[in-house]
């Protein structure tokens, strides 16, 4: 037999009157002996508290199945019971979470919903253990909006081991607050959970816009960069340019010295410019990074490739939009506005084609690169094109 006695003091905006409690943590081997762990809570010593005795069976606590890690007091005659199994009689299917480092208990009702809380004024936590703990996340991964929250559970064993603490990488991205993990801005952050020396982690990504699951090897935006609807032709992008621009010439390209054989970046041939032998655009050069940000970019040649090839395709109309209607092998599609493509200061093509930049250049002739182009009765890449038109962009992310 062994026991603990803890003194505390917290404050509760739900009552009038001044809270007491006193609370237990055990550690129980599954050997009919009970291993209290060195739990230790200092909190302002304003009051008296009392003491409770740990028994291994029998009254007044049942060790195999509700061991009472603790009592709060809202009065002398009416307790809140915190079991071992997670339950507590302070509501009908109420659950609780202990939360030392942020200075409160969460009650939670039986839909999981934070209801109510029991704040203290200061709390520190240690726990000591000879047994092993583990700590495991009902996720691992999550994608979500700016301002959209999901809720994260952590399974301890053992159940005693102490209380969970959350934690984000990035607070700019994503925040988590007793597992409640809500998005911020784009980009990806790790959350963790941390108890007894143990962690548990979840990628969490976050994104402005939509991303669809066609079944490929990447997901695909259901708008263009620059575009507020799926219908809309967004904006127009020379290759390796990030912003829309009046006229797209040789003379007006960011990348060459206002010629075809000046190129200064992105260049396979000294024909043409100084070589770099770089043909794969940079993250820095990519449209849809830089105006999306998180894990967006444009698509390669084999994600388009992989579009051609393991989709149907539909010439259809969307709000009165000429475009193509692409069915991935999962099911679901997206809308490809026709917008066309722009040519010093005029665009060509609209309503009837549609011509989408990819990040890969040709190896063979740094002039040209390999982009997406359908009409009504075709639906394939191409390299064809100057890199300095203005071409669309549909991002893909992981």
């Amino acid at each position: 037999m062994k026991r603990m006695i803890l003194s505390v003091f917290v404050m509760c905006t739900w009552l009038s009157t001044a809270i007491r409690a006193q609370v237990i943590n055990g550690d129980l081997n599954h050997n009919d002996v009970l291993d209290v762990g060195d739990v230790t809570m200092v909190i302002d010593g304003y009051l008296t508290g009392e003491t409770e005795t740990i028994q291994t069976g029998g009254a007044p606590y049942d060790v195999d199945n509700s061991l009472v890690v603790g009592t709060w007091y809202k009065s002398t005659t009416e307790s809140i019971t915190f079991n071992a199994d997670g339950t507590t009689d302070y509501g009908n299917g109420y659950t609780y979470e202990f939360l030392p480092t942020q200075g409160y208990v969460l009650f939670y009702d039986a839909a999981g919903t934070p209801v109510e809380a029991l704040y203290v004024v200061k709390a520190t936590v240690r726990y000591t253990s000879t047994q092993p703990v583990s700590i495991i996340l009902s996720q691992t991964s999550l994608d979500l909006k700016p301002d959209e929250f999901v809720r994260l559970t952590a399974t301890v064993e053992p159940s005693s081991a102490g209380a969970v603490t959350w934690s984000s990488s990035d607070e700019r991205v994503a925040t988590v607050v007793s597992g409640f993990v809500t998005g911020v801005a784009e980009g990806t952050a790790i959350i963790t959970a941390s108890v007894a020396g143990s962690t548990a982690t979840c990628t969490v990504t976050v994104t402005e816009h939509e991303a669809v699951d066609l079944g490929l090897s990447v997901k695909w935006a259901t708008m263009n960069v620059g575009a507020n609807a799926p219908e809309e032709y967004g904006d127009y992008f020379a290759l390796g340019e990030t912003e829309p621009k009046d006229n797209y010439s040789w003379e007006t390209y960011k990348w060459c010295n206002g010629s075809s054989s000046t190129m200064t970046k992105y260049c396979t041939s000294s024909s043409y410019g100084t070589v770099d032998n770089k043909t794969v655009l940079d993250l820095e050069d990519d449209a849809a990074r830089a105006n999306w940000g998180g894990t967006w970019r444009m698509p390669t040649y084999d994600e388009y490739k992989e579009l051609v090839d393991k989709c149907t395709t539909t010439w259809t109309s969307l709000n009165g939009v000429q475009g193509c209607k692409v069915t991935g092998p999962s099911g679901n599609s997206i809308f490809l506005p026709a917008a066309g493509y722009r040519d010093d200061s005029s665009l060509s093509g609209a309503g009837s084609n549609g011509n989408y930049w990819s990040s890969s250049l040709n190896t063979g002739n740094p002039l040209y690169v390999w982009y997406l182009d359908f009409y009504s009765s075709g639906f394939y890449v191409y390299n064809y094109y100057y890199r300095y038109y203005g071409q669309s962009v549909r991002a893909v992310c992981q």
